[in-house]
């Protein structure tokens, strides 16, 4: 290939290139449309296709556009026409429709032969207003036989305002709908010298927009990515979609749920119908089984369908014809110099006007103090050029006066014409002041702007359709979505085997029974979560993993349970020394470790929530010879430690600075020899009682107010005269599971007698010794 030639292929290519962008694909940044839907609006309004005359045939008003404007096919121009009506696609619809539009199940419209359409009366009140008056630039239209607008007034902010979306070449854009109201007073805003903001996109369809805290970003730099999911109901053994995400179509999600239901990646579905209509509008119903669980099957179908789904932003448009990204002060400051621009061209043309009547008045009245004069010299002269000709000679006239006397009426001569003229010329002094007072006041104008605005806010303005949230979806929560969430009860041995047991396989009993039958190895942790909740698992070598409370399999009482080994990648050598779970919805700020030698440790929990879930941190540093006795997640209650010796110290946490995680801690209990920390238990409510249960199968619920407070480091009180087994925060509402050898037993925690901290207690269970004790 020669170089001339690929010269001229390059040249060809780059004209093809800037064509496709500036005439086809990308928005006018002032009006906030692309050229085909401009030439629509205003070939349509130009030709009398208003809001308060008849509808007309649709391809009436395609061929009077491709005729006149836009020679580049009809199909194209009636779907952007369409596509101008569509309330499901435009916030605010351009065009009054009638006839088959289409719908959203994703049926197409009508052939334009059959359909109607007019302009709506936002465009002609928000987008068309005072373009007679020359407040745009106009230029040849393609064959050069008439005129078309370069860009539309556009008082009602369009381009924020209604979707738009483009493919060009080596670039694209997408343009999400805002609600009018709000993009308003982002308007006012930024002419009062505020930072202007829109709190985020408003679709037609409604929905629900989960990543709230990303929008002011997005919307700054004018790229950034909306995740939106439907909106349901349950109703019976029902799942109702009455709202889906925005360029979703209801046949298309059916087919979508149909196929994850029928592979079974979704169970539970049973039927699944489309209800929707005008009367009852949106309505995607999901027939469930009896036994299976709403809650999960939404969130699976937020994972698997479009029913979630994520838009974007990538706001592109055309600056002086150069594709330009725009945030959302650029827009609006765009805005404002547009009808800034606008509004100085339209007082021009008023003034101009005002003017020019002015100066006939003035001839007018002029001529009426010497009427009798120059009606004989008109009646002088050979013809009417000649009688102008004369008035201009004898008194001085323009000509567009001398032209205004000569074709006076002779009724103007009447006292009450002279008077009415008069009225006219005060009025219009007074009109043209106010207009050069706008052309050179710019707060005038911005006065003018904001009050325009105001009466298309007033007029068109409507609510919030899209509810804005932040749903935080971590790489858990994944995970979580296709949990049931159930109540249970985690088991933890010391040689490291772990179980769940649903609270249900519990068989409640009075206490003093014998119980059933436990496991035969020793329990290092009993722990009350829930299957959608994470464990977070401590080893010897002070490390820390994260386990789903969902991932541990089910066993029963008796059983033994699988080695943790197998769930959690430990390193050689390491083992579980404390386990807790870390509730999905806690409120908790920090990590408080108790060792058994006394030790207390405070960290922040995000230190330990940012991990992946696989490898494990470091998360405490142990000292030779101490061992972790428990771990809570509190915010800054206090606790009550207790020991194996039947000790107790009540103190606060929000005195013990938080640190570091690979740290020892302080001291938090000082131990009277061969005596351990058993457990400590955070004080959420102070109705709650410390239930004390011994080795021995005694037990007793003690008031808080026996636990006087302390500072750390002390002794503390005494609390049982026999070794304990286990403790726990009580309230008669509450279930106890008391683990021990060779039996167990789940009671009321209402049977468990309240006395003093110096009393023996009632016996719980016979013929077993208690090894822990867990709240469920």
């Amino acid at each position: 290939m020669n170089n001339e030639l690929k010269k001229e292929m390059g040249s060809n290519f780059i004209e093809y290139s800037v064509a496709v962008n500036t005439d086809r694909a990308i928005p006018d940044s002032k009006s906030g449309l692309k050229p085909v839907a401009k030439r629509i609006l205003y070939g349509a309004f130009a030709t009398g296709r208003v809001s308060n005359k008849p509808h007309v045939k649709c391809a009436r008003i395609v061929g009077d556009v491709m005729g006149s404007y836009h020679p580049h096919g009809d199909t194209s121009i009636y779907d952007a026409l369409v596509r101008l009506a569509k309330n499901w696609v435009m916030r605010y619809p351009l065009i009054d429709f009638h006839g088959n539009l289409g719908n959203i199940d994703g049926d197409g419209p009508a052939a334009y032969r059959y359909t109607e359409a007019r302009l709506s009366k936002l465009s002609e009140e928000g987008l068309l207003t005072g373009i007679k008056k020359k407040c745009v630039d106009f230029i040849p239209n393609y064959d050069e036989t008439t005129e078309e607008p370069v860009t539309l007034p556009a008082i009602f902010p369009n381009l924020l305002c209604n979707p738009n979306s483009g493919i060009g070449v080596a670039m694209a854009c997408n343009w999400l709908p805002h609600n009018l109201k709000e993009v308003a007073a982002a308007i006012y805003d930024y002419m009062d010298g505020k930072e202007p903001m829109i709190p985020g996109p408003d679709f037609p369809t409604g929905g629900i927009v989960i990543n709230k805290n990303d929008l002011p970003n997005i919307l700054k730099t004018g790229h950034g990515t909306v995740k939106i999911r439907g909106r349901y109901k349950i109703e019976k053994n029902t799942i109702v979609f009455y709202e889906i995400p925005y360029g979703t179509s209801t046949e298309a999600l059916i087919t979508e749920i149909s196929q994850v239901a029928d592979s079974k990646e979704v169970e539970g579905i049973v039927d699944i119908r489309n209800e929707s209509n005008k009367k009852r509008g949106m309505r995607i119903v999901i027939e469930y089984a009896k036994d299976a669980n709403a809650e999960v099957i939404v969130r699976k179908l937020f994972a698997k369908t479009k029913l979630q789904t994520s838009v974007s932003y990538n706001q592109v448009a055309l600056v002086d014809k150069t594709p330009t990204e725009l945030g959302l002060e650029d827009c609006i400051r765009i805005y404002i110099e547009h009808n800034e621009d606008c509004l100085i061209k339209e007082t021009k043309f008023d003034l101009k006007k005002a003017q020019d009547r002015m100066e006939i008045l003035n001839g007018l009245l002029k001529a009426l103090e010497d009427i009798d004069n120059i009606i004989a010299l008109i009646k002088k002269s050979a013809s009417a050029a000649a009688a102008k000709d004369n008035l201009i000679a004898k008194y001085s006239f323009t000509e567009p006066q001398a032209k205004a006397i000569v074709e006076m009426k002779l009724g103007k001569i009447a006292g009450l014409e002279k008077i009415e003229l008069q009225n006219e010329q005060s009025d219009l002094a007074k009109a043209i002041e106010r207009y050069e007072n706008i052309l050179s006041n710019q707060t005038t104008r911005m006065d003018i702007i904001r009050e325009r605005l105001a009466a298309i806010v007033k007029k068109f303005g409507d609510d919030r359709r899209t509810e804005l949230l932040q749903i935080d979806i971590k790489p858990e929560e994944k995970e979580i979505a296709e949990v049931v969430p159930e109540d249970c009860v985690v088991i933890v041995t010391k040689a490291g085997a772990i179980k769940r047991v649903p609270v249900k396989s519990f068989k409640i009993q009075r206490k003093n029974g014998k119980g059933v039958k436990s496991e035969d190895d020793t329990i290092l942790d009993t722990i009350s979560t829930n299957t959608i909740d994470t464990l977070m698992i401590f080893t010897n070598k002070g490390k820390m993993y994260r386990l789903l409370v969902d991932n541990v399999p089910v066993g029963t009482n008796a059983s033994k349970g699988v080695n943790l080994s197998s769930l959690v990648n430990f390193d050689p050598g390491e083992h579980i020394i404390a386990v807790n779970s870390l509730y999905r919805k806690t409120n908790a700020e920090y990590v408080v470790f108790m060792t058994k030698n006394g030790l207390l440790k405070k960290t922040a929990l995000e230190e330990y929530t940012k991990m992946k879930k696989s490898t494990g941190i470091a998360a405490i540093k142990i000292k030779e010879g101490d061992s972790l006795a428990n771990v809570m997640f509190l915010k800054d209650e206090d606790i009550v430690i207790v020991t194996q010796q039947g000790m107790s110290i009540h103190i606060e946490t929000k005195t013990i600075n938080p640190i570091g995680r690979v740290t020892s801690g302080v001291k938090a209990i000082k131990l009277n020899d061969g005596d351990l920390v058993l457990y400590a238990l955070p004080i959420h409510s102070n109705e709650d009682k410390i239930g004390i249960f011994t080795k021995d199968g005694y037990g007793k619920k003690v008031g808080l107010d026996e636990f006087p407070l302390q500072g750390r480091g002390g002794k503390g009180v005494i609390i049982s005269k026999s070794e304990v087994a286990g403790v726990a925060m009580l309230s008669d509402n509450d279930l106890v599971l008391l683990l021990g050898k060779p039996n167990s037993i789940c009671i009321n925690a209402s049977d468990v007698p309240s006395l003093s901290r110096t009393s023996l207690g009632n016996m719980m269970i016979k013929g077993s010794s208690l090894v822990s004790v867990v709240k469920i």
